[in-house]
């Protein structure tokens, strides 16, 4: 009988430590997500070799997006997209290829070097606000944290949208849709095309996340508005290039805008 009772001791003991570390196990990753999150992370060094603050006059870049483990990257050309996993060793991270751009510029060496780089990860460190994408212990590609706060403030106009086979000057014949951040109040606010709307909205380094869109009620034609404010409520991604600003959903840039 006692046998019994110390055996069935033993089951809920492993039981109970398997639940343990199951849930460690994710409280880990739930770590580094918010250390890779919280910033945008520019690109400083390719194989021990320093990069340039710009290429192709272009910052070279990582983000990280939270939603669904997505990353979004440039090695000063074409965007590169894709996602991101860890394991349960603390540290572990592997890249797998998404959709990206194929634009041809006069230097692609850092793109393919960063493409490689992601394709032979496997650990992550961060050490002084630098970010190290390693192989073993070998750092393979390193970047700096940068500072994102004020990226958003001014105003934007959209310029591309997707999710219409109607032309983009057909959709907005007369004006296009605007996008201005509102840092105080955490809203968007900005033109339809045609009425005025505010969205709240939840920035957390490049995730983003918009709520119910509020409009004025004029009769407008065309489908250009409510695909603005449809596809408005749908992204989870966001990127700044310059005086260009990127609205994604999971890997695909659903809107771009050009600074006003």
């Amino acid at each position: 009988m006692k046998q019994s009772i110390f055996s069935v001791l033993a089951v809920l003991s492993i039981l109970f430590a398997s639940c343990g570390g199951m849930k460690g196990g994710a409280s880990d990753n739930s770590a580094e997500l918010a250390k890779l999150t919280g910033h945008r992370w520019q690109l400083i060094e390719l194989n021990g070799k320093a990069v340039a603050g710009k290429i192709n006059g272009k910052m070279p870049y990582l983000d990280f997006i939270q939603m669904d483990n997505r990353y979004s990257a440039t090695g000063g050309c074409n965007i590169m997209n894709g996602t991101y996993s860890f394991s349960k060793k603390k540290g572990s991270i592997s890249f797998t290829t998404g959709i990206s751009t194929m634009m041809a510029c006069e230097d692609m060496e850092s793109d393919r070097a960063l493409s490689a780089a992601f394709a032979q990860t496997n650990n992550f460190t961060i050490v002084d606000g630098v970010l190290a994408l390693n192989k073993g212990k070998n750092a393979l590609a390193k970047f700096k944290a940068v500072e994102t706060g004020n990226e958003l403030t001014g105003t934007w106009e959209l310029d591309y949208i997707q999710g219409s086979a109607t032309p983009f000057e057909q959709l907005y014949p007369n004006d296009k849709p605007t996008l201005t951040y509102d840092a105080a109040s955490k809203k968007l606010v900005g033109k339809g095309g045609c009425n005025t709307y505010n969205a709240s909205v939840e920035i957390n380094g490049r995730n983003i996340k918009v709520g119910p869109v509020a409009s004025t009620r004029m009769a407008c034609p065309g489908e250009g508005e409510p695909l603005f404010f449809q596809s408005l409520q749908k992204v989870n991604g966001i990127s700044v290039h310059e005086d260009q600003l990127t609205l994604i959903v999971g890997d695909i840039a659903t809107m771009r805008f050009k600074k006003k």
